[in-house]
């Protein structure tokens, strides 16, 4: 059951790039308001640079077995 759910949240992340296309910002402030599908492309990229963030601090956070001995 997680598996299959995990699934279908990367089908619905990569479907909702393709979607940013068909949806005008006309009354765009900013320029980046004007790439498509910039707001999933920018949840992606930083969830990406959360994992990875991750991983570095983890291993600086990390103590070996006999720390406390």
């Amino acid at each position: 059951m997680r598996k299959m759910l995990k699934w279908l949240f990367i089908l619905l992340a990569v479907l909702s790039i393709p979607v940013g296309f068909f949806i005008k910002h006309e009354h765009a402030v900013f320029f980046w308001d004007k790439i498509p599908s910039i707001e999933a492309i920018f949840g992606v990229i930083g969830a990406f640079l959360l994992i990875l963030a991750t991983a570095i601090l983890t291993s600086f956070a990390q103590k070996k077995e006999d720390f406390y001995d």
